[in-house]
């Protein structure tokens, strides 16, 4: 019996040890969230969905700001407005940030709900994501998210799918065929998602309300932006149809900021994977665009309180 006992006990340590030793080889290829659960708090913060996510770099951004900028963005899914998103947040930055710089990009899907009523945020779709259910964000290596999150097979942690890679500044380097006919194709595939979600999306009253609740938060610990990202015209005319006043709608919480960067008035000097989501060429332009913004910003309010 005592042989058997220990027999178990040595298979439990072997299948234990080959598990901690395949999840000692995650990393920014393996999974395109994951490195962001397990990186230290943070002073400054990218927030959104996968536009930001994929579209702002922090790098760029960094170099010029001369600050700590990270890319705390996920996607349509994971990272709407609302209590989940807010509460992640609040567990990710350092409760010690004051000087912080916060960028906020927006737009009319993150502040909308689907597949229940508008204001139901007991059943908001991010509440059972990673975002919603995981409190401790910044644990190496974190077993919540290995166990209960990660996406797709853990064969993946060894195939190295050069496809996504996240980098430890949290932005999502995605990489695909950029030909003409392929980005026309995935293009067309993806508008028409966005079709669909004219039909399953309404706005949300509570997640606007949580935009400016994560404003106010943010403001005892630094400067607050708002940005909303460029996106393809084709995108531009679905996101019309939805939402036809959503820039006048958050110029109307501009006071309540630093400033709203409103970036699609430039949306055909861009390209795009998708329609969606910029190519990486273009996000770096945007990047540099958005800091040289912020840079601007930050250096007339230096001078008016110097003037006074």
């Amino acid at each position: 019996m005592k042989r058997f006992i220990l027999q178990i006990v040595l298979f439990a340590s072997l299948v234990l040890g080959s598990a901690m030793a395949v999840f000692a080889l995650v990393d920014g290829y393996s999974d395109p969230h994951y490195l962001r659960f397990t990186t230290p708090a943070q002073n400054s913060l990218i927030l959104g969905i996968s536009k930001s996510a994929q579209g702002i770099r922090p790098s760029v951004m960094n170099d010029i700001l001369k600050s700590d900028l990270y890319n705390y963005s996920f996607d349509i899914s994971k990272s709407p407005y609302g209590p989940k998103y807010l509460e992640s947040i609040k567990h990710k930055l350092s409760p010690q940030s004051r000087r912080g710089i916060f960028i906020l990009t927006i737009d009319c899907w993150s502040v909308s709900t689907r597949d229940c009523a508008p204001n139901d945020a007991e059943n908001f779709i991010e509440n059972n994501s990673a975002v919603g259910a995981i409190k401790s964000v910044h644990t190496n290596p974190n077993f919540d998210y290995l166990l209960n999150h990660f996406s797709g097979s853990y064969y993946k942690i060894l195939s190295k799918s050069p496809e996504a890679f996240l980098h430890d500044d949290g932005w999502l380097e995605v990489t695909l065929n950029d030909d003409a006919q392929a980005v026309k194709r995935r293009t067309q595939s993806t508008l028409l998602n966005y079709e669909q979600y004219l039909k399953v999306y309404q706005f949300s009253s509570l997640r606007f309300d949580y935009l400016l609740k994560t404003i106010e938060f943010l403001k005892q610990h630094g400067k607050v932006y708002l940005v909303r990202m460029p996106v393809s015209e084709q995108l531009m005319k679905i996101e019309e149809k939805y939402a036809p006043h959503f820039s006048e709608r958050i110029k109307m919480i501009e006071p309540q900021t630093n400033g709203f960067l409103d970036l699609t008035p430039f949306n055909q000097y861009y390209s795009y994977t998708d329609g969606v989501h910029l190519q990486k060429a273009s996000a770096y332009m945007v990047s540099e665009k958005i800091a040289f913004w912020i840079k601007e910003n930050l250096s007339k309010h230096v001078s008016s309180n110097t003037s006074q």
